[in-house]
C-alpha cells in the first residue's frame, strides 16, 4: 500500500472530535460523535491534544485504488482544468464509510461541473486503506525511536474524514485526473 502524500486541502480528522494532521491550513470536518479521548489524551473544542508519548499515522491507500475517470461527454468541450474536493470518510477498519463533497476553501475553490462531482464520488466509494493508527507509546523517547511508525508502542485504529482534491485537466486533447491529499 502507498500513502497519497497531503498536499493543497488536505485534512485528517478524527471522526466526531479532532483534527489529528493538517498538510496546509484547511477548515477541519467532523463526522458522527466518538469515544471519548483515551487517557492521555484530550479533546480540546474540535482538535485533538496528542500526549507526549502519542503520534498519530494518516490512513494508507490501497494501490488498487483507482482515479475517477474525465467524463466523457465532456471531453469535447475542452474545458479549462477544474477541481472538485471531496470529505472521504473511513473508519476504524479501513473502509470508507461516507463520501461527500467538501466546502470550497482558499484550497478548493469550486468550480466544477456535476459530472466531475459524481464521477469523483463513484470512485472514492470504491476506494480501501490500511486505517489511520493512534501510536500510544510507553514515553517519550520511545516515541521518537519509532519514527512515524508504531513500532514499539501500541496501534490503536482511528476513523477519520480526509479531503481530497480532485482535479480534471486535458493536456494535449487528453484527459488527465490528479488526485490529491489523504
Amino acid at each position: 500500500m502507498t500513502k497519497w502524500m497531503p498536499l493543497g486541502c488536505a485534512v485528517a480528522v478524527l471522526c466526531g472530535h479532532a483534527a489529528l494532521a493538517q498538510a496546509q491550513s484547511a477548515a477541519a470536518v467532523t463526522s458522527a460523535p466518538a469515544p471519548a479521548p483515551a487517557a492521555g489524551t484530550a479533546a480540546q473544542g474540535n482538535r485533538l491534544v496528542m500526549a507526549d508519548n502519542e503520534s498519530f499515522l494518516l490512513p494508507l491507500d490501497d494501490r488498487k485504488n483507482v482515479q475517477p475517470s474525465y467524463p466523457p461527454n465532456l471531453l469535447a468541450q475542452q474545458l479549462p482544468p477544474r477541481t472538485v474536493c471531496l470529505r472521504v470518510g473511513i473508519d476504524e477498519k479501513g473502509a470508507v464509510i461516507v463520501v461527500a463533497k467538501a466546502p470550497a476553501s482558499e484550497f478548493c475553490v469550486m468550480d466544477a461541473e456535476p459530472e466531475f462531482l459524481a464521477a469523483s464520488e463513484t470512485a472514492a466509494r470504491t476506494w480501501k486503506f490500511d486505517p489511520a493508527l493512534r501510536c500510544v507509546f510507553r514515553n517519550a523517547e520511545d516515541k521518537k525511536r519509532a519514527h512515524a511508525s508504531c513500532d514499539g508502542g501500541k496501534s490503536i485504529p482511528e476513523a477519520v474524514t480526509l479531503v481530497y482534491r480532485i482535479r480534471f485537466e486535458q493536456v494535449d486533447g487528453q484527459p488527465k485526473v490528479h488526485v490529491i491529499g489523504g
